[in-house]
């Protein structure tokens, strides 16, 4: 099996996707809708890695408290929405945790697509009332998500907040880390930007600060949306350099090198970090699919 290219995501789950911002609507003559409660989504029993199908004003099943138009794909209208915390769902829908919904076998990049974007809005629509720097209401900017304060002219916008996420190799051989709660479960090692830094000195720093060894030949792979709570996930492919593991007690459980033959339980190809797996363990690390960025000294 070949893994998906970093090209296929994009057209799948992005280029197709045209958002649209308030006061507009999307322009589908078909209409799905992404219900939140809280950070599970309401799902049909008998279809639950699907969005619910409605009207330009509704989900079809369940009463909403507000309704957020998302875009349009293709001829879908994509809509997202939420209830009241006490709501009752009626026979044949359940509530899903997103996280769970987002690791489910064979779930279309699509939903993964909208339902972060649902969530991430949601998020943000309904926290973020009062300016941070005088108190005074918000009101929204046209053709946008963004907020604006007038007294103080202060804008706020919908956060995103950048993570690295990278696989280190070293010929036949991965270094994987794992942490409480995982079970037997292993991924690779992530982490939050700081101010003032590139994505290529993250990686370095990450993977020095976590697993205490050095990398080199720093190489793109692909992103993804991962809205807990507002990530995107920008995923690298590093070349072991030197250094024996020195893990940090207080992020990880465990990390070890493994084998190519003799891989443990790790996640899903429905995440970046399975996909980024998927790369390495069917040889594909040197294709042209990857952006190559040669290391630094990012000390």
């Amino acid at each position: 099996m070949t893994a998906p290219s970093k090209e296929t995501r994009e057209v799948s789950c992005m280029e197709a996707f045209i958002r649209c911002y308030p006061p507009n609507l999307p322009t589908g003559t078909t209409h799905v809708w992404y219900v939140m409660r809280g950070d599970d989504l309401i799902v049909d029993t008998q279809n639950p890695a699907e969005p619910l199908p409605g009207t330009s004003q509704a989900p079809t099943s369940i009463a909403i408290s507000k309704h957020f138009p998302l875009g349009t794909q293709g001829n879908v209208s994509v809509h997202a929405a939420t209830v009241d915390p006490d709501c009752e769902l009626s026979e044949g829908l359940q509530t899903v945790n997103l996280r769970n919904l987002m690791n489910h076998p064979g779930i279309r990049q699509e939903v993964v697509m909208a339902g972060s974007y649902a969530k991430e809005l949601i998020e943000f629509q309904t926290m973020t009332k009062y300016c941070s720097r005088c108190a005074a209401p918000y009101r929204a900017i046209p053709n946008t998500w963004g907020l604006r304060c007038d007294p103080c002219k202060h804008e706020v916008f919908p956060p995103v907040s950048p993570a690295i996420i990278v696989l280190i190799h070293d010929g036949d051989r991965v270094l994987l880390t794992t942490k409480v709660g995982w079970g037997n479960r292993y991924s690779l090692v992530a982490g939050f930007s700081e101010p003032g830094e590139s994505f290529e000195a993250c990686v370095a720093r990450e993977v020095r600060e976590e697993v205490g060894v050095e990398v080199s030949t720093i190489r793109y792979v692909g992103s993804q949306c991962w809205p807990f709570p507002h990530q995107v996930m920008v995923g690298f492919l590093a070349q072991y350099k030197s250094g024996d593991i020195h893990m940090d007690a207080e992020e990880l459980a465990d990390a070890k090198w493994f084998d190519r033959d003799a891989m443990p339980a790790i996640p899903p190809s429905t995440a970046i970090s399975g996909q980024i797996l998927d790369i390495w363990l069917h040889g594909d690390a040197q294709k042209d699919m990857i952006v190559g960025f040669d290391y630094q000294d990012y000390r």
